[in-house]
């Protein structure tokens, strides 16, 4: 299984960079599951929202030396690791192409954007960006 983002099918300011890297891992094993099919290899990608973890306990600072060790509050607004863990285990047991982990709203948004892109573009893009390169300028969690 590799892990990319939910983000890579719609982008999110301040994101641009991760988002790139993460387009360009979908795109490489998408066509590499289809190389490798006929040999009996399953390629799966998982595509995650937001999870709760301790990442940012252990995150670098400008220092290399010096961790970020401060938790960021997510206002409940995450989905926690052993949920996650357990849909990805549901997903490689039934041999998924590609899966989408996640809470609402960020799973509609995530189906919004690849099936109603017009929609998703004109309405939701605008209210979802409102604040978020604010906030994190502030170093305030965006989710």
């Amino acid at each position: 299984a590799v892990v990319s983002t939910q983000s890579t099918g719609m982008g999110a300011p301040v994101s641009t960079a991760y988002s790139a890297s993460k387009h360009a891992l979908m795109g490489y094993f998408s066509s590499l599951r289809r190389e490798v099919y006929p040999y009996g290899i399953d390629i799966m990608t998982v595509c995650p929202g937001p999870v709760r973890s301790a990442i940012s306990l252990h995150s670098f600072t400008e220092r290399a030396d010096r961790e970020y060790n401060q938790d960021i509050k997510d206002k409940g607004r995450k989905m926690e690791a052993d949920r996650f863990a357990k849909l990805l285990s549901v997903g490689l047991a039934a041999r998924l192409p590609e899966t989408w982990i996640s809470i609402q709203p960020y799973l509609l948004f995530t189906y919004m954007a690849q099936y109603l892109p017009g929609v998703f573009n004109s309405a939701l893009v605008s209210w979802a960006n409102q604040g978020r390169v604010e906030k994190f300028k502030r170093n305030e969690c965006l989710y």
